[in-house]
């Protein structure tokens, strides 16, 4: 049988939340509005073998402080019977064409430090790892008052499979966390994060006191795809 890949549909929600659930230990709630909304709306594809959905790979554009397009590939996974077949080299040859598409100047993929498949899968496919690690902080969003605020971080709305929130770039202090909390309540979304290099400690405990929780360490991959 051959692997197919195709742009993920609702009725894939199904197939989709068990892959996470099994390969990245991940609930999706297979009833849930938003997924259906994301699957929909964002920018899923499903690898498919004999007709059934076997992997998938959610990727999303955003763009840089410069203004420049980027690709997120923010999840990844293959069910435990499939792989071995390649399908992983696969979704992500997909997800560089996506990017290539959208003239992104270069595809991101945030992978936790143990978790080594994914780390092997951007190693054997053109992506170069950071030469740190770095820290995820991740709060709720919570209402604060819309003020007058001065601060040069980049604040990235985004949506995807497993969440929808306010990302926080560039520098960080009290104004940009209050913006980024009065841009997430605004918008309905349900978190703001950040991922910080691991000796930045004044900026980890100002996360810390605004709320954040720090859920583990990560290895920044890219691929640059401007020419030249």
């Amino acid at each position: 049988m051959t692997v197919q890949i195709r742009r993920a549909a609702p009725e894939d929600h199904g197939a989709i939340a068990e892959i996470a659930g099994q390969a990245l230990s991940l609930s999706l709630p297979v009833d849930s509005l938003r997924l259906r909304h994301s699957l929909s709306d964002g920018v899923t594809f499903v690898a498919t073998l004999g007709g059934a959905v076997v992997g998938f790979v959610d990727i999303f554009i955003t763009s840089d402080q410069a203004g420049g397009a980027r690709c997120e590939l923010d999840l990844l996974a293959v069910s435990a019977g499939a792989r071995g077949r390649g399908i992983g080299g696969k979704l992500v040859s997909k997800t560089v064409a996506v990017a290539t598409e959208a003239k992104a100047r270069e595809i991101r993929a945030l992978a936790r430090c143990d978790n080594l498949a994914m780390q092997l899968l951007c190693s054997s496919h053109g992506f170069r790892r950071s030469s740190a690690s770095f820290d995820l902080y991740i709060a709720d969003a919570k209402p604060v008052a819309r003020g007058k605020r001065r601060h040069e971080a980049h604040l990235i709305p985004v949506k995807t499979l497993a969440y929808s929130g306010i990302w926080m770039e560039g520098p960080l202090c009290q104004d940009a966390i209050d913006d980024a909390r009065w841009m997430a309540t605004a918008g309905g979304l349900s978190c703001i994060g950040a991922v910080i290099a691991r000796e930045a400690q004044a900026v980890a405990e100002l996360l810390r006191s605004n709320g954040f929780l720090n859920v583990g360490e990560y290895d920044w991959w890219t691929i640059n795809l401007r020419s030249g």
